[in-house]
């Protein structure tokens, strides 16, 4: 099915008529549905499902009279209208509520599109089942089916992903009807065909991995592995004969020697520094004592010091108390002489309140000032327009006495020709008798049949047709004169008609400038308009209010600055009180201390505090003692033991003992590296070996059945004249579950993976139709159940398998020209949307339009073909944009 244009009006938000021409959008493929929430864009589908099943596309509005817009007008028709093409031909479903004096009133029609263009109804007085049915015939599919393969609605995305066996189960036979049993052994056949040339796959493989080790047989491919076995077993002996364990043995034993005389050297040479530092640790315990002794003036030198800080800081308030009370009694002052000159400007104020109430009592003046100003505009230009008018009317009138005084010359002149030649032509008339005369016949004037003597014609004679042309001319040029004549009159009239309304314009203007001038003479002197007046006004009154504010201000302020001066007063009180009590503290701890200076010996606190030390630093020297001395005494036991220990000892080379250690290591090492390559090599030829077997284990039978599972296939194809008898549903969704295996290839990078297991569904005896998902980011081989994916992963998962349906679909012989979605990218981040648009390409391609429906910015930045739906005139209104 491919859509060509849906119509509609007074449906849903849209109140006025509506047209989207698919036709022209098929030519772009890719197109967006795009605008506020709640506007009105799945309406768009909602219409085409509407107009053929007489239901929403989200199977959640279905009666016809509740999708009638609210804000049609009374009598206003709603309908949908839309056109499809179907295997060739063209087709139209329409559904209309008209207005029957107080009811709506449904009616029902569908068309076909004859060749010669002309659209032939198809059933007449259509009922709304009759419609349904037609709908299902031409298409091929149900409501339900084509709300699955053509039409993805918001909130049906994911059923099919999530839904248990059961649910499938009725999804799935809503959309596959008998004529798809077909495909599915096709399916079988290409299965049975891949599984047959799999095994000859196989069977090259074997092949190609034996003329990978040059062998031709499995039985060769056993001898190498022996034959390597044998090179390692060899190497292994040397080794064992070679004893270099023992080697190593020994000489780690004299290495053990020399490092045990080094340890003595090391010990030697610790007493010796021990001894070099005895004098500093007499230092250390001197200046422990003399810490000791110095800690005890700690508390009285702490209270003076506590003292004399207090007393610092009573002083600091005092000072503050009483510059706060300097700064206080300044700001009282400046405040006074403030409000004081502001009160000697309350008359001036007072003139302006009389001013500001006086100019409100004359703004009704102005009322109405503006429309007389605006009428004697009007007036003025009225005027030089009549003006104008009048000058031009009476050029036209005196354009017209020289045009007169000029056809009368020319009718004068015509007339007098036309008497001369008439003249000359009844003078000459004789002579045109005589010429006519002749012998026997009667003469027209006299009677006789005689004519002895002929008058002769003269030689300036005028024919009658000369006299006949120069009347015409003589009585066209009177008829031109009149027409001049009555032209004039009508000119002469319309100037004198002009003329009057010039006297009556100026007349009128004279009015309405005397009623300004009056109007004027009452007005305020200086303010020509109301508005002039009413700034003014709003400037006395700020004037005004300014003044009351700050005198407002400034009557609070001088209170609150006599309330601070106030209390810094009373501040400096006791701030004084507590300074004589900080001084006789001060006095008692500076007692304190030198009455503790004679009795401990000290003559000055300075000393004390250069002697004192805290309790952390008494402790760590106390402790560096302590560790002194211990360590003199370790290191002089541990010297005496090693001396006992190496007595009668030769101490051992130990450079060129570790160099003999190094170099049979190395050996080893080699030794340890060629045998390791051998067993690795042993390890890969067995396993390859391994896998040959395993492989090639009973292939000859496996291609035989294989063989036969090929026949079977064809005869189940019908390729033998048998045609599969019964629908297999579960090999169906495994089509499905391809299709859509090939669309997640473009998702992720190819990170999800659809198959299908065999597992029971939970609450269900039904197998075959649980989804399981593999993700290639997961060290779960066994897969997940689809129900764990995250919001966009199931959209993308979802689109996929929905992609996969349309796609089966399409290959049961149901043409698919067009595919919509219907919102859900709203949960995907800007990478799963650039996967989801690689999807939506290239089905695209395929089916040839595709239709989106989505607020998401980055598709609209994406997407240059656009339906756009606006608000306008109280209703929704669809936009095609490009770019």
């Amino acid at each position: 099915m491919k859509p060509l244009k849906i119509e509609f009006q007074a449906f849903g938000p849209y109140k006025d008529y509506e047209m989207v021409d698919f036709e022209t959008l098929s030519s772009k493929g890719l197109f967006l549905i795009c605008g506020k929430t709640g506007i009105g864009k799945t309406m768009i589908l909602d219409a085409m499902t509407f107009a053929l099943f007489g239901k929403s596309s989200g199977n959640g509005r279905n009666d016809f009279e509740g999708m009638r817009c609210t804000n049609a007008s009374f009598d206003q028709t709603t309908f949908v209208r839309f056109e499809f093409e179907n295997n060739g031909a063209c087709y139209r479903f329409e559904r209309r509520l008209e207005r029957k004096i107080k009811n709506l009133t449904s009616k029902y029609d569908v068309s076909r599109k004859d060749d010669e263009g002309i659209w032939r109804t198809l059933m007449e007085n259509a009922k709304e089942r009759d419609l349904n049915a037609k709908a299902e015939e031409i298409i091929g599919l149900k409501y339900d089916q084509f709300r699955q393969v053509i039409v993805l609605p918001q909130g049906q995305f994911e059923k099919l992903l999530v839904s248990n066996s059961d649910e499938k189960e009725v999804i799935l036979t809503s959309i596959f009807g008998e004529e798809k049993w077909k495909i599915i052994a096709e399916r079988f056949y290409q299965n049975a065909a891949k599984r047959r040339d799999e095994l000859k796959e196989v069977q090259n493989k074997i092949n190609n991995s034996l003329s990978e080790e040059n062998c031709k047989t499995i039985e060769q491919l056993e001898s190498v592995i022996n034959s390597t076995i044998e090179q390692k077993n060899e190497q292994e002996n040397d080794y064992k004969r070679a004893g270099y364990e023992k080697i190593i043995k020994e000489q780690q034993t004299l290495l053990t020697l020399a490092n045990r005389f080094g340890d003595l050297h090391k010990a030697e040479d610790k007493v010796n520094g021990l001894e070099l530092k005895k004098e500093e640790r007499k230092s250390w315990e001197k200046d422990l004592e003399e810490a000791k002794r110095a800690e005890k003036m700690r508390g009285l030198i702490e209270t003076l010091n506590g003292a004399i800080n207090e007393l610092k800081n009573r002083k600091d308030e005092e000072k503050e108390a009483k510059e706060e009370a300097k700064d206080s009694k300044k700001l009282l002052e400046q405040k006074s002489k403030e409000l004081s000159d502001l009160l000697e400007k309350e008359k001036e104020i007072d003139q302006l309140k009389k001013k500001m109430t006086r100019y409100e009592e004359k703004k009704e003046n102005y009322s109405g000032l503006e429309e007389i100003e605006r009428k004697l505009e009007d007036g003025k230009k009225k005027l030089d327009e009549a003006i104008i008018a009048e000058e031009k009317a009476r050029k036209k009138y005196n354009s017209f006495a020289d045009l007169i005084n000029q056809s009368r010359e020319e009718y004068g002149k015509a007339s007098e020709e036309h008497e001369c030649l008439l003249n000359s032509y009844l003078a000459g008339i004789t002579g045109e008798i005589a010429r006519e005369l002749k012998t026997g016949q009667p003469c027209p004037v006299c009677g006789s049949i005689e004519h002895p003597k002929k008058a002769m014609v003269s030689d300036d004679y005028v024919t009658k047709e000369e006299v006949d042309n120069k009347k015409k001319e003589s009585d066209d040029k009177y008829k031109e004169l009149q027409e001049q004549i009555d032209a004039q009159g009508k000119a002469k009239t319309r100037l004198e008609t002009i003329h009057s309304e010039v006297e009556t314009a100026k007349l009128e203007l004279s009015k309405v400038s005397s009623e300004l001038e009056n109007k004027k003479e009452n007005l305020v002197s200086g303010f020509e308009t109301l508005s002039d007046l009413e700034e003014e006004i709003e400037m006395l009154c700020a004037s005004i209010e300014e003044y009351e504010e700050r005198k407002t201000n400034l009557i609070r302020l001088e209170r609150d600055a006599n309330e601070a001066y106030m209390a810094a007063k009373a501040k400096i009180e006791s701030a004084t009180k507590e300074t004589s009590k900080a001084e006789e503290k001060h006095r008692e701890a500076q007692n304190a201390v030198e009455e503790g200076l004679i009795k401990n010996d000290f003559p000055s606190v300075e000393k004390v505090l250069d002697l004192m030390m805290t309790e952390e630093e008494r402790d760590e020297l106390a402790s560096k003692i302590a560790n002194y001395d211990a360590e003199e005494k370790n290191s002089k036991n541990r010297l005496e033991e090693l001396k006992v220990e190496l007595k009668g000892r030769e101490e051992p080379d130990k450079e060129k003992t570790q160099a003999i250690i190094d170099a049979t290591r190395k050996t080893i090492d080699e030794y340890l590296q060629n045998t390791a390559v051998l067993e690795k090599e042993i390890e890969r030829i067995e396993k390859k070996l391994q896998v040959l077997k395993t492989d090639g284990d009973g292939i000859e039978e496996k291609t035989r059945e294989a063989d036969e599972d090929f026949a079977f296939a064809k005869s189940l194809r019908g390729d033998t004249g048998t045609g599969l008898q019964r629908y297999v549903l579960g090999i169906m969704f495994s089509s499905v579950v391809a299709a859509a295996n090939q669309m997640l290839e473009k998702v992720h990078g190819g990170r999800y993976r659809l198959y299908r297991t065999d597992e029971k569904a939970k609450g269900s005896n039904k197998r075959g139709l649980e989804l399981k998902v593999f993700d290639n980011n997961s060290e779960d081989h066994d897969g997940r159940f689809v129900n764990t994916l995250s919001g966009g992963e199931k959209f993308l998962v979802s689109l996929a398998l929905s992609i996969g349906v349309s796609t089966v679909a399409q290959k049961g012989g149901i043409k698919i020209d067009a595919l919509f979605i219907d919102e859900g990218f709203g949960s995907l981040d800007d990478d799963s949307i650039g996967d989801a648009m690689s999807i939506l390409n290239s089905i695209q391609e395929a089916n040839g339009l595709v239709g989106i429906i989505s607020h998401v910015q980055l598709l609209q930045d994406q997407i240059p073909i656009k339906l756009r739906v606006i608000e306008e005139n109280g209703g929704s209104h669809i936009v095609q944009t490009v770019g």
